[in-house]
């Protein structure tokens, strides 16, 4: 063993033992940021997918990619209600193209290929 003067190993202990006081500290937060950003990724993606992922997250328990399916109308009859919505066309065009689905909408809905 090697002879360490009583001050550098009562330092040692001190500093052991302060950091082991501030691990408990910061696992704590870090499980809070994580539970509270958890949310945020999972919901992420509920901007538009394709008509074979909403069948995929619908398979998995997503509701509003079911809802999506459920109600899968034609290109005309999208293209003509996102006009009489007032988007301009060129949204409407993009919004509306087969196979697209909009699990996030106020309204969930695909569009038939």
């Amino acid at each position: 063993m090697i002879n360490n003067p009583p001050s550098a190993t009562k330092r040692a202990i001190v500093s052991q033992r302060t950091a082991m006081k501030g691990d408990p500290m910061r696992r704590f937060v870090l499980c809070i940021l994580l539970v509270a950003l958890t949310p945020s990724f999972a919901f992420a993606a509920k901007g538009p997918m394709s008509l074979s992922e909403a069948q995929a997250a619908a398979a998995k328990g997503d509701a509003d990619a079911a809802a999506a399916i459920t109600l899968t109308t034609d290109r005309q009859t999208c293209l003509s209600g996102c006009a009489n919505r007032g988007h301009k066309q060129d949204q409407c065009n993009t919004a509306c193209r087969p196979g697209l689905c909009h699990p996030g909408a106020s309204q969930p809905y695909c569009v038939a290929k």
